[in-house]
């Protein structure tokens, strides 16, 4: 059995968490389950188990995920790696395959509940050339989970990382294997670098190889972080005797203080990946062949980091892959304590009457719920129900992507606390915009039943695609203008599980298709409503909806 190692004591405290990892079990479930149970009893008890590589026989055999036994403990595993596996998964997007048994899904996050930040990625990379099939990976993939995590809030790393296969060159700057890796993956290796994981485990090969650790920076060069393990095992009870399961104790990133991370083994070598050419990742409006984007597809923009634009420097959004609109100028004002600062944008001056511009005598004042510094709450005209709102723009702004930073990030704390009001009245939100036809931006809010949440984004993507309207989703902590840019018109819609689906719209785009879309019978079931004209009430009715969802709202309120 396997500590932490590497040249210092094992962490241990109150937090710390005893892990157990597998190699490729290939269908031997009894094998592996027999060996846990050995383990467990005689150095648990272990907090779960980690399977990497192949969990199954690469053939499909009908009665086999009858056939496994009781997992000891809480098992994760990765998905398929040849085409013939598929079948064995319910749902390649994650799911419960055996009692006490996980599928974890295709690329994500796991946050466990003691804190244990686990990063995985199933399958093996796409073959340069060949058409992607469901058991592969490509740059998209790679590219997605790293937005994903490097855009949290304080990043700091993840605390396990799990995959199929090694990531090329790890063996760089190392004792070497005692056999080469014939499979390792290229987008693996730029990945690996930034997600910074404190253990990496990988299968495939039926190679047991503990790497020495490796450093996440450059030495005088970059502030310190702590090191790598990376470590592939063999498959399960192989003749070879390779070693295939590995234990070892870790204290969560979240509750373990900065001295102890930073601690180094003796053994520690530079990053294998650092001098690697990486365009896998780059910020570049090519695909991976090195060949133009069309113009019609989205790109993901990673060097994005999920500050706020006012900490992203001079440059506003300038340089991220052409999307050179700044939200304010370059000059600079000076505040009263001599520090720079972006003054606030003016808001463009409406061409004619509208309805939605506060300062307009067309507004319909008696439906604000709550009024902001820059964005107020109203209650929807015609809604779909009655607490069906808007976040709306005090000034005249078109789109959300056309917002100044104080705006977005006031709509963003309306959103926060109304999905807080709405599940203390058992309802989940779905939040969409439409940017076409309309000239002030108008961020539709529908609560919807909880139990309507059951196979939500399905259902949305099933009536889309019934519509012709060709839908794309994004990962939950990529940001609207990183899929599109001022002037382009689109529809965006937010689900409550984060799901994000945007449409680039084209010609004969339904206007109406985000009631028409909810409205459905698989959502709230009341087609009669799509059109908000038959949908209006009484001055006195409208009045009297304003008055309870203001009380409602009122412990929320962060405006009060």
């Amino acid at each position: 059995m396997s500590s932490s190692g590497g040249g210092r004591k094992a962490e241990v405290s109150t937090k710390s968490l005893k892990i157990l990892v597998a190699g490729d079990v290939d269908g031997k479930f009894k094998e592996l389950f027999d060996r846990v149970s050995t383990v467990n009893k005689k150095n648990g008890p272990f907090s779960m188990l980690f399977c990497v590589g192949s969990f199954f026989p690469s053939t499909f055999q009908e009665d086999l995920v009858l056939d496994i036994p009781p997992a000891p403990v809480p098992t994760y595993i990765l998905g398929p790696v040849t085409s013939q596996q598929l079948a064995y998964f319910p749902d390649l997007n994650g799911a419960e395959i055996a009692p006490n048994i996980t599928y974890l899904g295709r690329q994500g996050v796991y946050n466990e509940s003691s804190g244990l930040k686990i990063a995985y990625l199933s399958g093996i990379q796409q073959e340069h050339g060949k058409s992607k099939e469901e058991h592969n990976f490509n740059h998209e993939d790679v590219r997605n989970l790293h937005i994903r995590l490097e855009n949290e809030s304080g990043f700091r790393g993840v605390d396990v990382f799990l995959t199929t296969q090694w990531p090329a060159g790890v063996q760089t700057h190392a004792p070497v294997p005692e056999e080469e890796p014939t499979q390792a993956s290229a987008l693996l290796s730029p990945l690996t670098k930034r997600l910074k994981p404190r253990y990496h485990f990988a299968g495939m090969e039926g190679i047991h190889y503990e790497r020495v650790p490796f450093r996440n920076h450059e030495v005088l060069a970059q502030a310190a972080q702590h090191c790598t393990r990376f470590i592939a095992l063999g498959k399960v009870a192989n003749s070879k005797k390779r070693k295939w399961i590995y234990a070892f104790n870790i204290v969560p990133l979240a509750h373990i203080s900065r001295e102890e991370l930073m601690q180094e083994p003796n053994n520690i070598t530079p990053n294998p990946f650092v001098s690697q050419i990486v365009p896998q990742i780059q910020l570049k409006n090519e695909n991976q062949s090195g060949a133009p984007v069309p113009s019609n597809q989205f790109f993901y923009d990673s060097s994005y980091t999920g500050e706020s634009y006012r900490g992203r420097g001079r440059g506003g959004r300038g340089g991220r892959g052409g999307f050179n609109k700044r939200p304010y100028p370059d000059e600079f004002s000076t505040n009263s304590r001599g520090g720079a600062h972006p003054p606030k944008r003016q808001p463009p001056v409406p061409q004619g009457p509208c309805w939605f511009c506060l300062a307009s005598p067309e507004v319909e004042k008696h439906l604000i719920i709550s009024i902001g510094e820059s964005v107020y709450l109203t209650i929807a005209k015609g809604g779909l129900t009655s607490d069906h709102l808007l976040i709306v723009p005090i000034g005249h702004f078109q789109s959300t992507i056309e917002c100044p930073p104080e705006v977005a990030e006031e709509v963003n704390k309306f959103k926060t606390q109304l999905v807080k009001y709405f599940e203390t009245q058992g309802k989940a939100v779905i939040f969409f915009e439409r940017n076409f036809k309309s000239p002030h931006l108008q961020i539709q809010v529908v609560p919807i039943p909880k139990s309507a949440t059951v196979g939500l984004k399905l259902a949305c993507l099933d009536f889309a695609e019934h519509d012709g309207i060709e839908i794309q989703e994004f990962p939950p902590n990529a940001e609207l203008f990183q899929m599109t840019k001022p002037g382009f018109p689109y529809f965006f819609m937010e689900l409550p599980d984060r799901t994000k689906l945007f449409v680039a719209i084209k010609k004969n785009f339904p206007i109406q298709f985000g009631r028409e879309l909810l409205a459905s019978e698989q959502i709230l079931n009341c087609p009669d409503k799509v059109d908000w004209k038959q949908c209006k009430m009484s001055k006195e009715e409208e009045m009297d909806c304003v008055k309870q969802l203001r009380d409602g709202f009122a412990p929320f309120d962060f405006t009060v």
